[in-house]
């Protein structure tokens, strides 16, 4: 993940192969510039600084590859590099080791322990020649849904396929980094992990992990790291998958208080006007045609028909009138806070949501104004929803929020009549001066814009008396992202026969 912006480039501590071979490198650069002088003087001065110089050149390289090297890794992913070898703290452990025995018995002048050296350098090698066929034909496949809500827990499938005709890969570690939104502002990767135990050739296995955002926004699952350590755990080998997964994070819906609800209907009952209406989009008679095959058998008008000898029907025009209104205020001021802020896209959201769910049919329309004006509408209750929480996730506060703009783009585009208004904004007493300016500058003799309009301050207090939401723990809070295993019955669940798969976490701070 990078930087966030202004902030200090910090190094990312990594010990990988290449770094500790030139370490290792540099120390015997050091050792043989002043060993070898010692034990055979025709090595001179000429040779010794040359070995000085090739130790400062490899010793640098190694510094910057153990501070930098993920970061390294990332640009090198990027231009096409997919595998890399990582020494794991034992390996570091178990190669100290082998350069102790290497140098004791230079200094020394012993063969037992140079004999005890190549002994421990020949496992090394081959769990390096081990891990790369691990690795070899294995692919990844991730299935996560498009879409996802504050504080639900979603669950990632991984799928890794086992192409090799005869040998199984074991101990493969996937993971699976998840990066945007809010998570754009740490320093760290946040990362889902599973480890499968063996995939037979010629197989799959799925493994789970599960994640709950605190944080609205969207998302981007990927690339993922397949790695591996088997046999003997001193050297590891990954590769990197570069496919990635978007993921929308909807915001809280909570529910409306039953006093706040029955208010809203009283004053919509009180304002709404009778219309008769043949059907969903039969909202104003046009003319008398001939009856075409697929009409509306309802809609045949029987006067007519006995006058004309021939089945005579009522054609209606399409009026874009809007029943359900909510209008969202998002103006970026230092003394609005975020909590307030995503409370307010709560609550619009969860005005969407029940409107949706209380009426059957209509026109349902959602404005923002924000870091971009928009409007959703739909006649289609799942539809508008759809798109409604999908707007909301990821609209944000701007300082250029125009709520004048968003009403006359409104009221331009539909015809408004009787619908009740719903509008949450932080300044109420601007958001007044802007209806009454554009319901005269408009012509509106039909409606006053604030007589049909509820304003909710969206303020904590405010919307304290309209909205309630599910709490969530302190530990929720201090994080934008949560990372668990899927666990079934009180335990790590397994996706394969026999625990050939399990899910393993790394929680987020």
């Amino acid at each position: 993940m990078s930087s966030p912006k202004g902030s200090p480039f910090r190094p990312s501590f990594s010990l990988s192969a290449t770094a500790l071979t030139q370490l290792l490198a540099s120390f015997a650069c050091f050792l043989g510039a002043f060993v070898l002088p010692i034990q055979y003087p025709e090595f001179g001065t000429l040779s010794q600084r040359v070995l000085i110089t090739l130790a400062l050149i490899t010793l640098l390289l190694g510094c910057g590859n153990v501070l930098f090297g993920r970061r390294l890794s990332r640009l090198l992913t990027r231009v096409g590099k997919r595998s890399r070898v990582v020494i794991p703290r034992e390996g570091v452990v178990y190669l100290a080791i082998m350069l102790a025995l290497a140098v004791g018995a230079l200094l020394g002048h012993r063969n037992m322990p140079l004999l005890v050296f190549g002994m421990m350098a020949g496992p090394f090698v081959l769990n390096g020649w081990i891990v790369y066929v691990m690795l070899k034909n294995v692919s990844l496949t991730r299935r996560v849904p498009r879409r996802a809500m504050v504080g639900e827990f979603v669950v990632v499938e991984i799928e890794v396929t086992n192409g090799k005709r005869v040998l199984a890969s074991h101990m493969l570690e996937v993971r699976d980094r998840v990066s945007g939104g809010e998570l754009s502002r740490g320093s760290r990767d946040e990362e889902g992990t599973v480890t499968y135990l063996r995939i037979p050739p010629h197989d799959s296995r799925t493994g789970r992990y599960q994640l709950r955002f605190a944080v609205r926004g969207e998302y981007q699952l990927g690339p993922m790291r397949v790695s591996s350590r088997f046999p003997l755990g001193i050297g590891e080998r990954g590769h990197i998958d570069s496919q990635t997964s978007q993921l929308l994070v909807h915001p809280q819906v909570g529910t409306l208080l039953p006093a706040w609800q029955r208010q809203q209907k009283e004053l919509s009952e009180a304002s709404q006007r009778v219309q008769f209406r043949m059907g969903l989009f039969d909202d104003e008679f046009h003319r008398i045609r001939e009856f075409r095959s697929g009409d509306n058998p309802r809609s045949i008008h029987w006067k007519s028909t006995a006058k004309r000898g021939q089945l005579m029907i009522r054609e209606y025009q399409q009026n874009r009138h809007a029943d359900s209104l909510v209008v969202l205020d998002l103006p970026k001021s230092a003394s609005w806070d975020s909590a307030a802020i995503e409370t307010a896209v709560s609550l619009a959201a969860t005005i969407c949501v029940e409107q949706t769910k209380s009426s059957s049919g209509g026109y349902y329309l959602l404005a923002m104004a924000a870091q971009e004006s928009r409007l959703v509408s739909s006649r289609s209750p799942g539809a508008f929803r759809e798109e409604a929480l999908d707007a909301l996730a990821t609209c944000l506060p701007s300082a250029k929020a125009n709520l004048e703009e968003v009403f006359r783009l409104v009221v331009a585009e539909h015809s408004l009549h009787n619908e009740r208004i719903i509008l949450v904004t932080p300044r109420p007493a601007d958001a007044a001066d802007v209806l009454a300016k554009v319901s005269r500058e408009s012509g509106f003799d039909r409606l006053d814009l604030m007589s049909h309009t509820t304003i909710v301050e969206a303020s904590l207090s405010a919307m304290a008396g309209v909205i309630e939401l599910a709490n969530e723990s302190g530990d929720d809070r201090q994080s934008s992202l949560s990372l668990r295993p899927h666990r079934d019955n009180g335990g790590v669940r397994s996706t394969t026969a026999g625990g050939a798969a399990r899910s393993v976490v790394k929680e987020a701070v």
